[in-house]
């Protein structure tokens, strides 16, 4: 692994890039610092741009979440979102006709405009989706009931947001639909994953860029989840640089614009069994 401060330092070396939001971007709150200043320097240089994220909502909102971090559509070709890949799939692929929800109340819509109806009870449904927690206060139970529920009909759980958690500038950690479908698994439920650090995604991404495998040499991955943005570029045969900062920041004993001590950062790849190419202290 090689140490850089920032992306201009290896920016030369990819055309693509492939690019995590939250805990690279921003911490949920704020944007980081610089984080504008080295996306116009790689526009500069006429940089391929994607944002590749796992949030469980269409693409739309998330461009209207870059935007009010100051990231307007001129810093990206696209962004691709795991709510946007499921509602893709689900629209060319037949899941029966009925789903349950599991979620909060803002992602309610990620199927609207789709041939699928949401019923209220599990043992209406063909399938189930879960989005995630209710809100920053939800305890890695909340869902339980709703688990059992499905599980009683054997229902197929797909998850739009394989983060355990995500990581705020301030150290909090916020839990995510990942967890929900963690414990879905250990309940023995059968789950379907979209996003990072699954292929479905990174197929997805190399389509909107018009490109092939034969140009995998050319793509860097960047992210701050060893087990979502490394683990999906290692899969896939990507580069890919670690932002310490985000997820792993308080494991790592970083805070952003810091780099790791090397004999821990391995140790913590090791449990993930994740290796980045580079290590940036920020984008």
């Amino acid at each position: 692994m090689k140490f850089q401060q920032d992306i201009r330092k290896i920016a030369d070396g990819y055309q693509y890039f492939i690019i995590d939001i939250w805990g690279v971007v921003h911490d949920g709150c704020d944007a980081y610092p610089d984080m504008l200043k080295n996306l116009r320097y790689l526009r500069d240089k006429k940089k391929n741009i994607c944002f590749l994220s796992n949030a469980p909502r269409r693409s739309k909102v998330v461009e209207n979440v870059l935007a009010k971090f100051g990231v307007d559509d001129g810093l990206y070709d696209f962004v691709l979102s795991s709510g946007q890949a499921v509602f893709n799939y689900l629209q060319e692929n037949n899941y029966g006709n009925k789903y349950y929800y599991i979620g909060p109340k803002k992602d309610e819509d990620l199927l609207d405009g789709l041939n699928y109806k949401r019923v209220l009870d599990a043992d209406d449904a063909d399938f189930a989706v879960v989005t995630g927690y209710d809100d920053e206060k939800s305890l890695e139970d909340e869902k339980d009931d709703d688990l059992r529920a499905i599980k009683r009909k054997d229902l197929t759980l797909i998850c739009v947001n394989p983060d355990l958690v995500v990581v705020k500038q301030d150290g909090r950690r916020l839990i995510c639909a990942g967890l929900v479908a963690k414990r879905y698994q250990e309940m023995q439920g059968k789950v379907v994953y979209f996003g990072k650090p699954y292929k479905m995604v990174y197929d997805q991404v190399f389509k909107l860029f018009n490109i092939g495998k034969k140009d995998i040499g050319k793509v860097l991955a960047i992210g701050d989840g060893l087990e979502t943005d490394i683990k999906g570029a290692n899969d896939y045969g990507l580069d890919s640089a670690f932002v310490p900062c985000g997820i792993f920041g308080q494991e790592l004993k970083v805070g952003y614009g810091q780099l790791p001590q090397s004999d821990l950062l391995n140790e913590v790849c090791k449990q993930n069994d994740a290796w980045p190419e580079y290590v940036i202290a920020k984008l």
